[in-house]
């Protein structure tokens, strides 16, 4: 029985029998003509009603291996296609460039999710960043939700991400390829400074293919942001993002950028407050710095500005 049920292309079952694939092709459309006929039968009726049903209810789209997933265990999947293929209103649209192989209700639900996809498409790489699924539901308003997610699903062009967010399969906020793609995730994702410890715990608790597959340890992470400039330290073990407005160098040189900035004297507390929206460090260390005569200088009122060097 293992046998029978074990799936396999048509070359394969061309070279069983000593004949062409084309020719296992023309025999399969044949026997299935022949079945469609027989297949009136109240029993068969009622699964292909419980089919089409399914099939409505996912908006009339659904990629072809997560309706199999959805409706049968993996041994009695090979049954559940063939039933498929005996349906009446009911049509299976095979893998092309655009699509994983899906089934749709007509004949022209390939065209419909062919325009849906290709207006997706375009608003991504207009917008050059993910977009949440409210956003796409109400830009798709026509289908129904179900739809439009079953669309992303059988899309190979666009994927949701391990933010929940909708771009193309491409970006590595999307489908990351490595871990200083997931510590970009993890930061963007709760938005404020972590030590590389927090990162990686963080990491291997997002959703996504990449993290299934490996475990991603503090060691590899702090490795990858030391030599990453989009990740900038801010403290012992803290990173920030640069797109944050955080800028690299020292405590003393992150005071140089202050005052050449600002182009005016600043006093100690404005300086303060300045450097601790850059780094993570303690006031001490701020004002050690602050007192460097080598590169600062203290005017009569007190204020701080640059000395030439």
């Amino acid at each position: 029985m293992d046998t029978i049920k074990k799936r396999q292309t048509l070359q394969q079952i061309g070279e069983s029998f000593g004949i062409t694939r084309e020719r296992i092709r023309q025999i399969e459309l044949e026997a299935l003509s022949r079945v469609k006929v027989k297949s009136s039968s109240p029993n068969l009726r009622a699964v292909f009603a419980y089919l089409y049903d399914y099939l409505k209810k996912q908006g009339g789209l659904k990629r072809e291996d997560f309706l199999l997933n959805d409706l049968a265990e993996s041994s009695e999947q090979n049954s559940l296609f063939f039933l498929l293929c005996l349906a009446p209103n009911m049509q299976r649209f095979a893998k092309c460039d655009d699509f994983y192989s899906f089934w749709g209700q007509g004949s022209d639900t390939f065209a419909k999710a062919s325009v849906l996809l290709k207006a997706l498409l375009k608003r991504l790489k207009d917008n050059k960043a993910p977009l949440v699924k409210e956003t796409i539901y109400g830009e798709i308003s026509q289908q129904p939700r179900i739809f439009v997610d079953n669309l992303i699903e059988a899309s190979k062009a666009v994927e949701v991400g391990p933010l929940g967010k909708v771009g193309l399969a491409i970006w590595p906020e999307i489908k990351p390829r490595g871990v200083r793609d997931a510590a970009y995730l993890v930061l963007k994702k709760l938005g404020k400074p972590l030590h590389f410890q927090e990162i990686a715990n963080n990491a291997n608790g997002l959703k996504g293919s990449f993290f299934q597959k490996r475990k991603i340890l503090p060691q590899t992470v702090h490795n990858e942001l030391i030599r990453d400039p989009q990740f900038i330290l801010v403290g012992r073990g803290v990173y920030g993002l640069r797109d944050w407005g955080y800028s690299d160098g020292t405590v003393r040189d992150v005071i140089c950028g202050i005052m050449k900035k600002a182009n005016m004297p600043l006093g100690r507390q404005e300086i303060l407050q300045q450097v601790l929206q850059q780094r993570l460090v303690k006031e001490n260390t701020i004002f050690l710095n602050l007192n460097n005569k080598t590169y600062f200088q203290k005017d009569r009122e007190g204020k701080y500005t640059l000395k030439e060097i």
